[in-house]
C-alpha cells in the first residue's frame, strides 16, 4: 500500500508514514471539518469578509483579459472567496468549485460546480485560485497537474499553502495548526513548494509571505478544543508580535505563488 509522510520536519527531513487515501472526500464528509469555516458568525464573519474582499481585488489584478473573464476557485470551502470575485467581477463567470452536491452557504453570485462537473472548465480559466487546498492531496504532483489542465493560454493560477517550516511550528508542535493532521496529508516548506512548481515546468510570476491564522488554530490544538471566538481573538491581540516575528525570521505562516501558463 502506498505512503506517505505525515509529520515530516522541514529540518532535519525525518518523518513517519502512513497510508496514502486514494479518494480524501471521506474526511470532510458534511463539511464538518474547521476548513470550511461553516461556523464563523457575527463580527469574526464580518472581518474574515472584510479580508475575503480585498484578497479578491488583489487576486483580479492578475487577469489579462478584459472580455468576460473565467476565475475560479478550487476547493471553494464556505464559498466566501468566490462570493467575493463575483461582487468584485459582476462581468466575470466565477465559479467555486468542490466534494458536495449542494452550494456551500456563502456562494453568493458564483456558480457552483462539483468537482465532477468541472470538464466544461477545461483549458477555459482565465485566474484560478486554490487556497489551503493543496496540503489534502496524496499526490501534490498529479494534483497540480489537474489544476493547470484548467488554465487557458497565459491563465494565471494562484496557490496558498501553509508552511510547515513556520516559525511556530517550534512553538507549538504537533499542535500547530500547519500540521493539522490527518487533513493535511503533504506538508510543505518553501523548498518544496517551489520544487514542486518547478517539477510541473511552471515558472512563478509573484511569491508573497502570509500571516494568517496560525496563533488561533494552533491554540486550539494545544488546548484540544475547536476554534472560537475567544481564541479568534487571542490570536487578533498577538498579531502584530505573529507578524513581526515572520517578518525577522522570514518563516511566514503560509506561502501564496502565482504561477501562469504560458
Amino acid at each position: 500500500m502506498p505512503v506517505v509522510d505525515i509529520y515530516r520536519c522541514a529540518f532535519c527531513g525525518h518523518g513517519v508514514t502512513r497510508p496514502a487515501m486514494a479518494d480524501v472526500a471521506p474526511l470532510y464528509a458534511g463539511r464538518q471539518s474547521d476548513d470550511f469555516l461553516m461556523r464563523d458568525r457575527g463580527w469574526i464573519r464580518a472581518l474574515k469578509l472584510l479580508s475575503f474582499r480585498a484578497l479578491a481585488k488583489r487576486l483580479l489584478r492578475h487577469l489579462r483579459s478584459d472580455e468576460r473573464p473565467c476565475v475560479a476557485d478550487f476547493g471553494t470551502g464556505n464559498g466566501m472567496l468566490a462570493a467575493c470575485l463575483a461582487e468584485a467581477l459582476p462581468s466575470g463567470d466565477i465559479y467555486g468549485l468542490d466534494f458536495f452536491d449542494s452550494a456551500p452557504s456563502e456562494i453568493g453570485a458564483a456558480r457552483y460546480l462539483k468537482f465532477d462537473d468541472t470538464e466544461m472548465l477545461k483549458t477555459r480559466v482565465d485566474l484560478l485560485t486554490c487556497f489551503h487546498v493543496l496540503e489534502h492531496d496524496d499526490d501534490p504532483h498529479a494534483f497540480l497537474k489537474r489544476l493547470v489542465g484548467f488554465l487557458k493560454p497565459g491563465g494565471c493560477l494562484a496557490i496558498e499553502v501553509p508552511n510547515v517550516d513556520c516559525v511556530w511550528t517550534g512553538w507549538f508542535g504537533a499542535a500547530c495548526a500547519n500540521w493539522y493532521a490527518p487533513f493535511h496529508r503533504v506538508h510543505f516548506s518553501r523548498s518544496s513548494l517551489r520544487a514542486l512548481l518547478a517539477s510541473q515546468g511552471l515558472k512563478i510570476e509573484r511569491e508573497d509571505d502570509i500571516c494568517g491564522p496560525t496563533i488561533a488554530m494552533s491554540l486550539a490544538g494545544l488546548l484540544r478544543c475547536r476554534p472560537n471566538a475567544w481564541l479568534f481573538a487571542a490570536g487578533i491581540a498577538f498579531r502584530p508580535a505573529q507578524w513581526l516575528a515572520e517578518k525577522v525570521t522570514r518563516r511566514p505562516s503560509a506561502l501564496r505563488v502565482v504561477v501562469r501558463n504560458c
